[in-house]
């Protein structure tokens, strides 16, 4: 055989694996079928292809191993979610999501646990090894559901961080009991408090080995300004070092140290990676998702065809599936049901009503992590045939059951129903996109090689357009559900894209720096959700960045010890130019806001003193401001904070007019890139 030929049958079946994921994401997007669980399907279609096409017989070959899904799949799954998940939201929002991933997590596996070693042949060690490995969620298909209706981003939060966190509990759960299983020692206080101690040891070791690493290799990335493909390079170092240093060499969590490490990247880089490097880092990782979740779920389909044929059945499958399926649905109920009701009793508890927690019981389907669980048993161990088989029934059950009748469950439960709220935005944003182009076609009038006939039927098309979108904007605000709550959610929703707005402006001239611009955006995004449910914004505001409100709870700790350290005096001094630039912000906002808002009564008809009362909010949020602002010109090093301020705004003019000397071609770019160093050096001591 020629050098390499025992490779090529390989590779050229992992390039039709993909080629079939390719295809099938194209399709299934027009079917409106959620991509995951597509590629199952597709999967047992494929496995039984490869048993009769003798071109794909070496695909027999290729399945999913333990090692595969932790040591290559996992780390990309979890860094990318972490990478790409607001870190400053999910801090928010920690508490609930630690609530639901580890309690819940753990109240799962006993429930599930002790009713399989009741109703199954399964004894109750494994049982309670199966309780751990089924009880960690995928939520893939839902997270798209709920970007498909608009949910709440602290609803889609707490979803995708209970998932992420609970396949870190998954995993240590299971090793712990596999431990105490495999030992023989026998269950009591002083073995459980040895798991407790276990636990947090691999669970909270893991968090800080990826904090570590994360901190440590995002030094590098800095060091690496200018050059996308490096940090992108550095990231995937990040990803792939937490785990297999977590969780081979240190023997802690290595999905906690993976997610860690993403959250620590996603911080650092939503305040210091250029938007260029965003972009490239969110495209690549999206791939590299989107690969390993291609691989993973094409490969369970095959693992579930060889399920459905194999030979050696246990005794009465079907009834012990449908036994299991009835258990684990069971288990989660209880803690979707018994937990989140719970929320309440902490601080600033935000409702989930029913119809969410509905969706949130249904959709916990299951992937990757009982996959890899399941295949890490040996064929030696106690029950393995039952929990090989039950971990796939129930994965499947999950993703061909729950996964495609979520949607169908979410119109019953009228999720995907549009509101008047939401119709009434459609059509004020179609009449916006309108007469923009109105206004192009009119700019386009005076050119003389268009000939004034088409540009007489393009606008006399969008005249038509306008009259009728009109039109239906009038009829819906007729309608007699058209109350004043109505009203008053569609001015403030306006009213805070107005202050998005506002700020965006303030950062593109350099007044407000980026760590507060994204602390500023997301709190609108976080008012924007509430003003959704009838919430609306108070006039006190915080938006000092969270990093400042850490700093200040040290600098409080180590003015008593070190009262006059310079270094403390410094930390303080930032604290006050990131609540100077906060109240720059506001002023500057509010009075903008207060000006458009006063353009906008006819929208709002009857309910007009609407319009009155949001101004009013506005106007009096800006002159807290203004009272923050004479409270803090009494501070001796003002004229530093406002200096400061000045020339950041024109460090940015700076870089917009490298930038637009480049794009125009007056500058060749080596100039620029040199130009650019510079400013990015005085930006950087300031």
């Amino acid at each position: 055989m020629e050098a390499g030929g025992y490779f090529v049958p390989h590779i050229m079946t992992l390039i039709v694996l993909f080629f079939i994921a390719a295809c099938s994401g194209i399709l299934l997007k027009k079917l409106k079928f959620p991509f995951t669980i597509g590629l199952v399907v597709i999967g047992i279609v494929f496995a039984g292809i490869v048993e009769n096409v003798e071109v794909f017989r070496v695909a027999e070959d290729i399945s999913l191993s333990h090692d595969i899904i932790f040591f290559i799949i996992l780390p990309t799954l979890i860094f990318e979610a972490a990478v790409n998940i607001d870190s400053r939201l999910l801090v928010k929002n920690l508490p609930p999501v630690c609530i639901l991933a580890i309690p819940g997590l753990i109240i799962s596996t006993v429930i599930i646990g002790i009713f399989m070693t009741s109703f199954t042949p399964l004894l109750l060690g494994p049982a309670m090894l199966f309780g751990a490995l089924i009880s960690a969620t995928d939520p893939v298909a839902v997270i798209a559901l709920f970007k498909e209706i608009g949910a709440p981003r602290r609803l889609t939060m707490l979803v995708d961080g209970e998932s992420l966190f609970n396949d870190a509990t998954a995993i240590v759960v299971f090793n712990i009991i596999m431990a105490v299983v495999a030992s023989g020692i026998a269950l009591n206080l002083e073995t459980l408090a040895s798991a407790v101690l276990s636990f947090l040891y691999v669970f909270f070791g893991g968090l800080f080995v990826g904090l570590f690493i994360g901190f440590f290799i995002t030094k590098f990335i800095n060091l690496s300004k200018g050059q996308p493909l490096i940090q992108v390079a550095l990231s995937t170092i990040t990803a792939y070092a937490a785990f297999v240093i977590a969780e081979h060499y240190l023997k802690v969590s290595g999905v906690m140290s993976t997610l860690a490490a993403g959250l620590t990247v996603s911080w650092y880089g939503s305040t210091s990676f250029s938007t260029e490097v965003k972009e490239y880092m969110e495209q690549f990782w999206e791939f590299a998702a989107f690969a390993a979740n291609s691989f993973i779920f094409l490969l369970l389909g095959v693992s579930e065809w060889r399920l459905l044929i194999g030979h050696g059945h246990s005794d009465y499958l079907a009834l012990y599936l449908l036994i299991t399926i009835a258990i684990v649905t069971f288990a989660r109920a209880v803690v979707v049901y018994g937990l989140i009701p719970l929320l309440k009793l902490l601080p600033k508890y935000e409702r989930i009503n029913k119809n969410y927690q509905t969706v949130i019981f249904w959709g916990g389907l299951r992937g990757a992590v009982p996959l890899a669980l399941v295949l890490s048993l040996s064929p030696v161990f106690k029950n393995h045939q039952y929990i090989t088989e039950y971990t796939l029934g129930v994965v499947l059950f999950t993703l061909l059951i729950q996964g495609t009748t979520t949607k169908p469950l979410m119109s019953f439960l009228g999720l995907n129903r549009k509101s008047l709220f939401d119709k009434i935005l459609f059509l004020r944003g179609k009449l916006e996109a309108i007469s923009r182009a109105k206004q192009i076609i009119m700019k386009l009038t005076g050119q003389s090689y268009l000939q004034k006939k088409v540009l007489f039927g393009a606008k006399k098309e969008y005249d038509i357009r306008e009259k009728e979108t009109i039109r239906r904007l009038n009829e819906l605000q007729k309608n007699s559900s058209f109350n004043i709550e109505t009203s008053r959610k569609l001015l403030w929703f306006q009213a805070i894209s107005f202050e998005q707005k506002a700020y965006n402006l303030l950062f593109r001239k350099g007044l407000i720096s980026e760590s507060m611009i994204r602390e500023l955006t997301l709190n609108i995004e976080y008012e924007r959700d509430k003003v959704r449910q009838g919430v609306f914004p108070e006039v006190n505001i915080s938006a000092v960045p969270l990093e400042i409100r850490i700093r200040n709870f040290f600098i409080g700790a180590a003015k008593i010890v070190l009262p006059k350290n310079e270094f403390i005096k410094l930390l303080r001094e930032k604290t006050l130019s990131a609540k100077y630039e906060l109240t720059l912000a506001m002023i500057t906002a509010n009075n903008h806001i207060s000006s458009e808002i006063s353009k906008m009564p006819q929208f709002y008809g009857r309910h007009s003193s609407i319009v009155k009362e949001c101004r009013d909010f506005y106007k009096e949020r800006a002159n807290l401001a203004i009272q923050q602002r004479r409270k803090q010109e009494k501070y001796h090093k003002i004229l530093d904070l406002q200096s400061s301020t000045v020339y950041r705004a024109a460090l940015n003019a700076e870089m917009e007019a490298v930038e637009q000397l480049s794009s125009n071609g007056n500058i060749p770019d080596n100039v620029k890139n040199m130009l650019k160093s510079e400013i990015e050096k005085n930006i950087s001591v300031m």
